[in-house]
């Protein structure tokens, strides 16, 4: 799709600029300096040197639009210099009297990549109203970008109301049934985890949410005696019991999941509902469990830091907010620290996606906000691997639910990407696994599947608006931060 991926100045677009060019009244000095700096950027490669042809071109001669855009230009395109970048943008959308539409996206696209997402939007509006009123066409760029500017600001009911049909936008937002085949070496998985002595275990399956709806379970074994089945809800999870009929487990289990996915609808940056949580509130726990320190709860440095990082907050759910977007902010994707609790990881500065998450639930239980951890598979509805992923859920007091949120998503305002399968929300420790009140292992399917089952063990088919996207995914040894249990007979290995 265009979006930002869009490349503005090809062979036939540089033509129009300095044909922009070529039509005023430059003074020589000016206008070789200029054809400089367009040499220097597009054949010589060297985008700095261009830039001072620019600036010299725009300082003798500033009148054409195109001396600032391209100033603006190479500073973001070439340099990453986006801040710098848009106070030339907006001098050339200001003297941009033929009403080019070059300068209106670069504008736009600079302030979209400076995540300035409400006055992108703005100045979408803006473009096409100028474009209108002088009789010009617009181009269907700018009808998308509108769409994924909303997308991206978090307001899906806009972005899905302005999508047009076809586009990116509008394939991401659109109702889907997600496929999953998944391969399991059910005996190599229980061994691994020292618990294939057990009659019985549960295994996540795809959550009941407003926004996914499990159609469909199918269950094929091999290699073995059947099993039988059934459908248990504990915990904001939905489990698929597994209870072996012979003396020993089947060799191969095979899973076949029907799920259908909505968009989630839009979510505000700051639910007003979320209130701290009390002892004696039934979601206390989530907003409390410290487990043995890993949370940081117990630590009066970390706690005065939320504080201090949270303090312009008026409510909760602007507290929530400050702190989630300081940790998106501060924390970045890379290294993984080894040991320590997540006041050591923050000191740290980087980790995956997992990493993210148990920041999140710490620096939000500090302010007794109810939050959990949330384990599932991430298409993206693209071709490609389908990779675990980690997010949170909040409490919102208001609706008397939980709402998903990525902590690690620097777009969306966090919001997960539409195509994401929550698969567990865990319990309050955020254990791999539990034992349930009647002593059944509940186990992660995700972190399972992880474990190493094998060769071409999952399958995906994502089936929207007419579309079919596959995506699989292949493990052979266990993840670099997998703990192997230290007794005979569990705990399975946590996350």
């Amino acid at each position: 799709m265009s979006r930002s991926v869009w490349i503005l100045l090809n062979a036939g677009l540089f033509l129009i600029i300095v044909n922009a060019s070529a039509g005023a009244l430059y003074s020589q000095s000016a206008d070789e300096a200029y054809q400089r700096g367009i040499h220097l950027l597009y054949q010589a490669g060297r985008p700095q040197e261009a830039l001072e042809q620019f600036r010299t071109a725009h300082e003798l001669d500033p009148a054409p639009w195109s001396r600032a855009f391209m100033i603006g230009y190479t500073l973001k395109q070439y340099l990453s210099r986006p801040e710098e970048a848009f106070a030339y943008f907006e001098e050339a959308w200001r003297r941009n009297s033929e009403l080019n539409e070059l300068p209106y996206k670069e504008t736009i696209l600079c302030l979209e990549l400076l995540q300035r997402f409400p006055e992108a939007i703005e100045r979408n509006r803006a473009a096409q109203a100028a474009l209108r009123a002088a009789g010009k066409p617009i181009p269907p760029w700018f009808a998308e970008n509108l769409a994924y500017l909303h997308f991206q600001n978090g307001d899906l009911d806009a972005a899905r109301r302005l999508a047009p049909a076809g586009g990116w936008t509008a394939t991401q937002l659109a109702p889907r049934i997600i496929e999953i085949d998944w391969n399991l070496r059910f005996v190599q998985l229980l061994q691994a985890w020292r618990i294939d002595t057990v009659d019985r275990v549960r295994l996540t399956l795809p959550m009941e949410r407003d926004y996914q709806t499990l159609k469909s379970v199918r269950v094929q074994v091999s290699g073995g005696p059947g099993v039988r089945t059934r459908r248990i809800s504990a915990r904001g999870n939905t489990f698929l019991e597994l209870q072996r009929t012979g003396g020993r487990w089947p060799d191969r289990v095979r899973l076949r999941l029907s799920v259908e996915q909505r968009v989630v609808r839009s979510i505000a940056t700051r639910p007003a509902g979320l209130a701290a949580a009390r002892p004696g509130d039934p979601v206390h726990a989530w907003a409390s469990e410290n487990k043995n320190g890993l949370f940081s709860l117990d630590n009066a440095t970390f706690r005065a830091r939320i504080r201090e990082i949270t303090a312009s907050g008026a409510t909760p759910g602007e507290k929530a907010d400050l702190a989630l977007r300081w940790l998106r902010a501060n924390f970045r994707y890379g290294e993984k620290p080894q040991g320590g609790a997540i006041a050591d990881w923050l000191e740290f500065g980087s980790g995956d996606c997992g990493y993210y998450t148990f920041i999140a639930i710490g620096m939000l239980r500090a302010l007794d906000i109810p939050v959990r951890g949330v384990y599932g598979l991430n298409p993206w509805n693209d071709p490609g691997p389908a990779l675990p992923h980690s997010i949170i859920e909040i409490y919102d007091a208001s609706a008397g639910r939980w709402f998903p949120h990525d902590p690690q998503s620097d777009a969306l305002y966090g919001v997960i990407n539409p195509a994401y399968v929550a698969f567990t929300a865990g319990n309050p420790a955020q254990d791999a696994a539990v034992r349930a009140p009647d002593g059944v292992w509940e186990l992660d399917t995700v972190w399972f599947f992880w474990e190493g089952s094998g060769r071409d063990t999952l399958a995906y088919t994502v089936r929207s608006a007419g579309a079919a996207t596959v995506a699989s995914r292949s493990v052979e040894s266990a993840p670099e931060n997998y703990t192997a249990p230290t007794s005979a007979v569990g705990p399975p290995p946590a996350r």
